[in-house]
């Protein structure tokens, strides 16, 4: 068992100023991170009770949290773009992480409050500590997006009222050291809060871990792009409507303002520099050109950068129309099935996929059934079949809008959910399947998980696929997967929906239907966590 750090009785910090914080930190057991994250919140809570006190308390908390950033580095993975729910261990691990947040925002919060009430020599350091109250408010909306929770609207007051307070106070643009979240070093309360509110209007339900990653990375080199403005500029016009603002009197992130609406609590994002920056570079991926030559960060060379940054635009700089109401359909459940290997299954009717072009070996048991009944018994297809563990899941509905579904996982289900899975969803014990996708994911206060499904169009026909590679031809397995047939009079082509990874326009792969035959691939209409849907030639 690693040695704890050492501590003084009665749930006193162990440490009385900012040097003995530093002995401490090091002290730390960093060969058991999760024992090290205890220790430092142990310490934080102290530290927030009122001990050491003055300048002191600030250093400690500065020097506290890099080692914070460190140790939630650290613990990442076990709950950043993992499926839902997490496990036991890994829910504790990002519980620890939140906490640990709340208790940063604590801890300068009260330095805050020391500085106003003593004007003295913290008084100079408030802008950094309003900075650093706007990044952890920040960092816990963004720590629940990361399991796709929702969080308390109050963050959202208490980040508003802050903005207010730095407006009021005269240093909202006033720059303080930040080497952990800022390109250059340095940032503003200004900017602190300009990047949380971006990143909340990027509707983060619908992202996947790898597009956060990327929009954290725009956001750390785009955000003071953003100006905020409490009077509109001299030229908007009666019947304007401002991409984006904010209300700093409710709980709420930016929205769309028509500024016939605007009230003195409203504040307007400038977000016409940050347009541009966007605009220009979705012209040199249209082109053609590579992320990086475009400036865009490493993040973006692992994802579809195109599509993001439409996207983002759309949501950032074009004011996206509000969505239209969902509706109750008479459907009280779904069935559901996960994955290409349980869809095929359901969707051919309970048939095992088999390689097509070559027999399958008996098993011993059926070449004992053909020899004593001159068939396969339904006992052994049985037997055969439960070793493959297929399931459907029984979902409920809570609404449709649009071809897209909001479903609830029920507390019996035994697969986890992701963006970007491939499913198959049927209403009705014998209604037809339909593919599609998770589309966003909200696990709510209590537990509860809901996923939108967006359906894709045409009824799928099963059939198998894999890549066309001229070294390994021979030796490569076919996959299943799914034709989409077209749909002439809405415009919709013929769409194939194959294994994740198999397929990348320009590249061959080889379908299977009645026989085999070669095809290209020409544009990637959907690219999920474990399939791509494709049109080809």
């Amino acid at each position: 068992m690693a040695a704890s750090p050492p501590s003084r009785p009665g749930g006193a910090p162990a440490f009385v100023d900012a040097k003995g914080c530093k002995e401490w930190l090091g002290g730390l057991p960093l060969g058991n991170i999760p024992q090290a994250q205890q220790f430092v919140l142990d310490a934080v809570r102290a530290v927030n009770r009122g001990e050491p006190p003055g300048l002191e308390r600030l250093k400690c908390l500065e020097l506290m949290r890099d080692k914070i950033a460190f140790l939630q580095g650290e613990q990442r993975a076990r709950y950043f773009g993992k499926t839902l729910p997490l496990s036991l261990n890994d829910h504790a691990a990002w519980s620890i992480g939140r906490s640990l947040l709340e208790e940063m925002e604590t801890g300068y919060r009260r330095c805050l409050e020391t500085a106003r009430a003593e004007n003295g020599e913290t008084a100079r350091h408030k802008p950094l500590m309003m900075q650093r109250i706007a990044r952890y408010l920040g960092a816990q909306m963004l720590f629940h997006a990361m399991v796709y929770r929702r969080f308390d609207p109050d963050l959202w007051l208490r980040l508003h009222g802050l903005y207010a307070d730095a407006e009021r106070e005269g240093c909202a643009d006033e720059r303080v050291k930040d080497s952990l979240e800022s390109e250059d070093g340095a940032s503003t309360v200004h900017e602190a809060y300009v990047h949380v509110v971006l990143t909340q209007a990027a509707y983060l339900s619908e992202m996947t871990a790898p597009q956060i990653d990327l929009l954290e990375a725009l956001l750390r080199i785009w955000s003071r792009k953003v100006r905020i403005f409490a009077e509109p500029p001299a030229e908007a016009e009666s019947g304007t409507t401002f991409p984006l603002a904010v209300d700093l009197v409710k709980p709420i992130g930016a929205r769309p303002l028509h500024a016939d609406a605007r009230q003195q609590s409203h504040r307007v994002l400038d977000v016409e520099a940050l347009s541009r920056s966007i605009r220009r570079r979705l012209k040199g991926l249209q082109a053609g050109e590579e992320p990086v030559n475009l400036g865009l960060p490493a993040e973006a060379s692992a994802i579809d950068t195109l599509a993001l940054l439409s996207r983002l635009h759309k949501l950032w700089c074009e004011g996206a129309p509000p969505r239209p109401p969902a509706k109750i359909p008479e459907e009280k459940a779904a069935g559901i099935a996960f994955g290409l290997p349980d869809i095929h299954y359901f969707v051919t009717g309970g048939a095992v996929f088999e390689q097509p072009d070559r027999e399958r070996e008996l098993t011993r048991q059926e070449k004992d059934d053909l020899a004593m009944f001159g068939q396969i018994t339904e006992r052994t297809q049985q037997l055969r079949l439960a070793d493959y563990k297929f399931d459907l899941e029984n979902w409920g509905v809570i609404d449709e809008m649009l071809g897209a579904w909001r479903l609830l996982r029920p507390s019996t289900a035994a697969k986890g959910v992701a963006i970007g899975r491939v499913l198959a969803m049927r209403l009705g014990d014998t209604a037809p399947f339909f593919l599609g996708m998770v589309k966003a994911l909200v696990q709510e206060t209590d537990g509860r998980i809901v996923i939108t499904v967006a359906l894709f169009p045409g009824r799928p026909e099963p059939i198998a696929a894999r890549a066309v590679d001229s070294r390994s031809k021979q030796s490569s397995v076919w996959a299943q997967a799914f034709r989409l047939p077209p749909l002439e009079r809405l415009g919709v082509p013929e769409s194939l929906v194959v294994p994740g990874g198999m397929a990348s326009r320009g590249r061959g792969i080889e379908i299977w239907t009645e026989g085999a035959r070669e095809a290209t691939v020409y544009e990637v209409l959907e690219r999920g966590s474990d399939f791509d849907r494709v049109t080809v030639f």
